[in-house]
């Protein structure tokens, strides 16, 4: 199991969305590839690009941010409650911005 921990200084959510923004493909945790197409709001629309379907997603960035704040465990199980069924991106979106080590 890969363990993952947050690096500090925490930084402000205007840090936190001005990275993220400047995102423009990532990989996760898991090794999924995924292609940000990009935002509607504070929400960052993604591609995941090796699945057969090419599945699309929204990540809603204060959820992402709100993780990054509260959690200290940043497992699947911890961070699932945060984003159900968008863990892996949002986390790999957390260890590309080197938020998580």
């Amino acid at each position: 199991m890969m363990l993952f921990e947050k690096k500090l200084p925490v930084i402000s959510y205007t840090d936190f969305t001005e990275k993220a923004r400047s995102v423009t493909s990532y990989t996760s945790s898991s090794g999924k590839r995924y292609k940000v197409m990009g935002f509607e709001g504070d929400v960052m629309l993604i591609c995941r690009l090796d699945a057969s379907s090419n599945m699309n997603w929204e990540i809603p960035l204060w959820k992402v941010y709100e993780a990054y704040v509260q959690l200290d465990d940043f497992s699947t199980k911890s961070f699932k409650q945060y984003l159900p069924r968008r863990q892996s991106p949002s986390r790999g979106l957390l260890l590309h911005l080197q938020l998580l080590s």
